[in-house]
């Protein structure tokens, strides 16, 4: 070997042993560069968002999970990832953890947040690089309107009445309301304590047909007026074709006014039906207090004027009481109706309620406790009812009456893990398929079937789950009733209740007290080795899609599940 190839092989090895490093050390490259990665680190190659419901209720108790999932480049699910989630437009998001767990996901429960108004919120989840996001709609908001008079002059002065409530019928006070009325001349204020607002104006001079715009709440309605010299203008309605006719107040207690006040008022509701349920519109109704026997008075804000009945077969007003209180149920309601004007004084046809009106402020609670009583074949949970006045103390005396409403089912089944029973669920929230609850199987005009699941019935089934009360269904000298929920063993935490007590004569927002829950199983069921009675779900296993159904009125609506497996 010549002395220039023993040179050139001592400089190869010394720069083979720089690269190398030597033992566990990558090194330094001594051409510069690179970003190295620390040895350890999970990388998602993807992220997904899921929801559990594809809209929310704003009615400020519902919420939606967000579900993110990171996978690696082959789809698996990858754990250790960073992942953000945030919401817009006033919701708010309650995070599970800032990295995916062992099934390589981050959940968010995502709720309406400071805004009850319809509207879209965008849920965006970050991953380093990675960026995904999903549209949730938020809805419920109802915007309703009423025309006095609905046929007017040329010239002369009208009003609209309107009324902006959410999902649950809750009033939406200090909300924005934007009117644009004739010229298209526009104008805004907030809505009052109950919700409503009374837009003024003056009918243009020409004749025809006056639109109304109104928005709020992310709703928005036009209401059209006739302006014309004639009275007549509103075609009558078919004789015979109205089949069903009901009014109802809400709330069917409620408070005196004092002085001049009009605050407290229940909203009043008629609602007329035909053939298939299909809503009918230009009814003639008048309200008044079907002779007011008990001289209790109060008036209406539609005071004696016809309402017609809107697309929805719906006539609306609000009953303000006066000074006076009732005996329970002791004020009646009439909707005097017809299908062409009628006079004042005059009742063709009627439809009735009752609701009392109440001088004392008192309060309702509901409460329970961590017994699960173990009956014959079922489960018995017992619930308290505590009434007492407005100083504190206890009402005695007082008639309570409970409603019970099963809101939704789910489907699964349970596995024995680590020593105990475990629910898996498939689908949760499949929501009653009795949507108008009127216990009956129906298909709507619209096309819309309420057995969505296909076995034949309505579920969950009315028997699954009793209401009775333990002893009399008067408050006690402590001023307490105690309830029971009696429900077959196979259905516990299946099913999704919302319990309600209303006691008779009690006013004001306490009068009435909800407790809503998943039917509860007893913690030695979970810990037995011996299957629990609930270990499938009686409402399927598969996981199911839903659809949203609608009654042809719009007086309700439902996510059901279609797949009855």
């Amino acid at each position: 070997m010549t002395h220039l190839q023993r040179l050139l092989t001592v400089a190869v090895t010394v720069v083979m042993v720089a690269c190398s490093g030597g033992g566990g050390d990558a090194g330094t490259n001594p051409f510069g560069g690179g970003n190295p990665v620390t040895p350890g680190t999970a990388v998602a190659s993807d992220l997904s968002i899921s929801l559990s419901a594809p809209s929310l209720s704003n009615s400020g108790t519902d919420s939606v999970t967000a579900t993110v999932t990171a996978v690696d480049a082959n789809r698996n699910t990858v754990s250790g990832i960073p992942v953000t989630i945030s919401v817009d437009n006033l919701a708010t998001v309650a995070v599970s953890a800032t990295t995916t767990g062992a099934t390589g996901t981050v959940t968010g429960v995502v709720s309406v947040g400071g805004s009850r108004a319809n509207r879209t919120v965008l849920i965006t989840a970050v991953s380093g690089q990675l960026t995904k996001q999903v549209s949730l709609q938020i809805i419920g908001t109802r915007l309703t309107a009423t025309a006095l008079p609905a046929v007017l002059a040329p010239s002369a002065a009208g009003v609209v009445q309107y009324r902006v409530v959410d999902a649950n019928s809750n009033p939406l006070s200090n909300t924005p309301i934007t009117i644009t009325g004739p010229g298209g001349a526009q104008s805004t204020a907030d809505t009052g304590t109950n919700g409503e607002y009374v837009y003024q104006y003056t009918a243009p001079t020409a004749a025809g047909n006056l639109d109304i715009s109104a928005s709020a709440g992310g709703a928005t309605l036009i209401t059209t007026v006739i302006v014309q010299s004639s009275a007549t203008a509103i075609p009558p309605v078919a004789a015979g074709s109205v089949r069903s006719s009901s009014v109802s107040a809400n709330p069917s207690v409620v408070p005196v006014n004092s002085s001049a006040a009009t605050a407290n008022r229940a909203e009043i509701r008629a609602l007329f039906v035909g053939d298939s349920n299909a809503p009918i519109r230009n009814i003639r109704v008048r309200f008044d207090l079907a002779g007011d026997t008990n001289s209790i008075g109060g008036s209406f804000t539609t005071g004696t004027s016809i309402v017609y009945s809107d697309v929805n077969g719906i006539a609306s007003s609000a009953y303000v009481p006066a000074g006076r209180f009732s005996p329970t149920d002791g004020l009646t309601i009439r909707a005097c109706w017809d299908y062409v004007d009628f006079a004042v004084g005059v009742c063709p046809n009627s439809t009735r309620a009752t609701l009392t009106v109440s001088s004392d402020a008192l309060s309702v609670s509901l409460g329970t406790d961590e017994t699960i009583v173990l009956a014959d074949l079922s489960y018995v949970k017992r619930f308290l009812v505590q009434v007492n006045d407005s100083s504190g103390l206890a009402k005695a005396d007082v008639l309570v009456s409970p409603l019970l409403d099963l809101t939704s089912y789910s489907k699964g089944q349970y596995a024995f893990i680590a020593s105990k029973w475990v629910q898996q669920v498939t689908t949760a929230n499949c929501e009653n398929e009795d949507v108008n609850r009127n216990a009956v199987v129906e298909v709507y005009s619209n096309g819309g079937v309420e057995d969505a699941n296909g076995n034949g019935q309505l579920d969950p089934r009315k028997a699954d789950v009793a209401v009775a009360f333990e002893g009399s269904g008067r408050t006690n000298a402590s001023g307490q009733v105690v309830i029971r929920l009696t429900y077959l063993r196979n259905v516990a935490s299946w099913i999704r209740f919302n319990l309600t007590v209303a006691a008779a004569g009690v006013a004001g927002t306490e009068g009435r007290a909800s407790y809503q829950a998943i039917l509860p199983v007893p913690a030695a069921a979970l810990a037995a080795e011996t299957p629990p009675a609930f270990v499938r779900s009686p409402y399927g296993v598969l996981a199911s899609p839903s659809v949203i159904l609608t009654t042809p009125n719009g007086s309700a609506s439902a996510s059901l599940c279609t797949n009855g497996n």
